[in-house]
């Protein structure tokens, strides 16, 4: 990954988190106590987040850090595809684990319902 692929990553991120949120760049620099002005230019990509700015933002977003650097749903088929199998993994580990405990359960309660 390259620089400016992370901060094209961290900017849809943080546009995604604001929008979802139903605040504007200017109500979010609000409550990120940082000028509209700054905000305007990390979401133009003509600045770059200090880690200050990054802690700042999250906050306001209510989110953890770690969720900028998360890649975007869209940002790539591959990372897509990625998530799909962990999630269908998940899902089998966790419905193999119900069935276990539900036959653990009907083993030593026979005939109670």
């Amino acid at each position: 990954m390259t620089e400016d692929e992370l901060q094209t990553r961290v900017i849809a991120n943080i546009r995604t988190l604001r929008k979802k949120r139903g605040l504007s760049q200017e109500r979010l620099a609000d409550k990120a106590d940082i000028s509209r002005q700054m905000m305007n230019d990390i979401e133009g990509r003509r600045r770059w987040l200090t880690k200050g700015t990054i802690v700042k933002l999250a906050n306001a977003l209510e989110v953890d850090v770690y969720e900028f650097f998360i890649p975007a749903a869209g940002e790539s088929d591959s990372a897509k595809e990625v998530y799909d199998a962990i999630t269908q993994k998940l899902v089998r580990q966790v419905k193999e684990a119900v069935d276990q405990a539900l036959a653990q359960l009907s083993v030593s309660h026979p005939g109670e319902r």
